[in-house]
């Protein structure tokens, strides 16, 4: 998968950024449509590769999820567990499909998660 230079480098920018500003962030990933990762930052055990395939999965199950109930592209799921948080959301651009991932302890706050990707996704679908 070919991606461009300033996609990767804006993926990188965004990930510190997120990993700067939420507090708990354990993981962030980057990764295509179909699972491959473009960029990442793992502060705990999390394997990437299979955090980039499930994070795939999980915004492919969130898109048909969206279109069969009738309300619209799905933006992000975000998944509570006992243990934290992870937050998947789409980034639409031109020429590529993405998926952020960001996996975070409990005490992270959701709101937070969902405002700074939000603000990663704006900057990768402008990049």
């Amino acid at each position: 998968m070919n991606v461009s230079p300033k996609v990767k480098a804006t993926s990188d920018h965004a990930i510190e950024l997120i990993m700067r500003e939420v507090k708990g962030a354990k993981a962030v990933v980057i990764a295509t449509e179909d699972g491959f990762e473009i960029s990442a930052r793992v502060e705990n055990t999390a394997e990437v590769t299979r955090l980039s395939a499930m994070a795939s999965s999980m915004a492919a199950l969130g898109a048909i999820a969206g279109e069969e109930s009738h309300i619209g592209t799905c933006d992000n799921v975000v998944i509570a567990a006992a243990q934290g948080h992870i937050v998947m959301r789409q980034i639409r651009r031109s020429d590529i499909s993405l998926v952020l991932s960001v996996v975070a302890g409990r005490d992270a706050i959701v709101g937070q998660i969902l405002y700074f990707s939000r603000q990663a996704s704006r900057a990768l679908e402008a990049a």
